[in-house]
Parts: structure tokens; sequence; C-alpha cells
């Protein structure tokens, strides 16, 4: 199953920040997002999005809380098993 992940810049930036260099797979999934706009709340936002497969994300939601970043909480939204 297919998963998009929208986190906001400073939630991504703050992941790819505290990720370790020996962390390629998470660092490769994380590269994979697209910055996009998303009208929230009447205003236009700036987002980042990862289209990945449910392991992927999975694997991400790992690392975030390993690493105890706020992008757990966009991850975890983004499965639908966790809901």
């Amino acid at each position: 199953m297919k998963v998009l992940i929208e986190m906001t810049p400073e939630h991504y930036d703050g992941f790819l920040e505290r990720c370790p260099d020996d962390w390629s797979t998470e660092f490769a999934i994380l590269k994979n997002g697209m910055v996009v706009n998303r009208e929230i709340d009447g205003n236009e936002r700036r987002m980042i999005v990862i289209y990945c497969d449910e392991i992927q994300a999975e694997t991400l939601l790992s690392a975030a809380r390993i690493l105890s970043v706020p992008a757990e909480d966009d991850i975890v939204k983004a499965l639908p098993m966790l809901h």
C-alpha cells in the first residue's frame, strides 16, 4: 500500500538534521520528498510530501521515534492502521 506523508519544512529539516550518517535508508526515503504548496486555513503553506510504500513509512516512523522528532506525528497521521 502506498502512503503520502505530509510534514512542515521545519519538521522535515529537523528530521534530516538529526538523521545519523549511517542511516542511509531513512535518509534516502526523506530525500525523495517534494515541496508542494497546500492551502491550510485559507493560507498557502509550503509542505514536504513523501510518497512511499507502507514499509518505508514504518521505517521512517521507527527512526522518528528513536530520534524523538516532531515528524513522528506527521508519519502516524499518514499510516491508516495507526488511526
